[in-house]
């Protein structure tokens, strides 16, 4: 009788214990959810405000021209021997949706469209813009930049410049350069 009452209080304790980890499984998983959603948004935003300063940068660079950041989405196959082997699942069991960023640019004055067509020298200053548009959303204390002025000319680089001074009004940049026109644009040189 004894070893029943402590086998049954046992058994009892475990059914209570399995019935708490079920309901913060569940709680859990609908908080799992919300976040989701909640980055989603987050992500959304934050997208588009990088992509508004993209712009802006972008046309200081080149003079004009256009450039923006799109959110895809895009169906994959989670595993496709699995399907070229005829698995006959639903269509939504063999297609994962895949988010990503599509980075868009069309310099003025050419008909080239597309991160593909740039040369070299364009794609740097693609590159600075972008870095330049995180920046300027969520501007950290500091940044530093160490060369990426290196392949710009002199106009260019009198154009970085610029975007460096309206960069240190959110942060402090820290430049490592040769490049007299990006020196001519710091408070402090070392």
């Amino acid at each position: 009788a004894t070893e029943y009452s402590e086998v049954s209080e046992r058994d009892a304790f475990l059914l209570r214990e399995t019935e708490d980890l079920i309901k913060s499984i569940a709680s859990l998983e609908t908080v799992l959810v919300e976040l989701k959603e909640k980055c989603a948004i987050e992500f959304e935003h934050g997208l588009e405000k990088i992509s508004k300063q993209f712009q802006e940068f972008f046309a200081i660079l080149f003079n004009g021209g256009t450039a923006a950041l799109n959110l895809t989405i895009e169906n994959k196959a989670k595993d496709e021997d699995e399907l070229l082997m005829g698995d006959k699942a639903s269509d939504e069991e063999e297609k994962e949706a895949v988010r990503g960023v599509e980075v868009s640019v069309n310099l003025p004055r050419k008909r080239i469209m597309g991160l593909e067509m740039l040369s070299g020298g364009e794609r740097a200053l693609t590159s600075i813009a972008l870095l330049f548009a995180m920046s300027q959303v969520n501007p950290p204390p500091f940044l530093i930049l160490d060369e990426t002025d290196a392949a710009l000319d002199e106009a260019n680089s009198r154009r970085y410049g610029e975007m460096v001074e309206t960069l240190a009004q959110h942060s402090q940049p820290i430049l490592v350069t040769h490049n007299r026109e990006t020196m001519s644009h710091a408070g402090v040189i070392y």
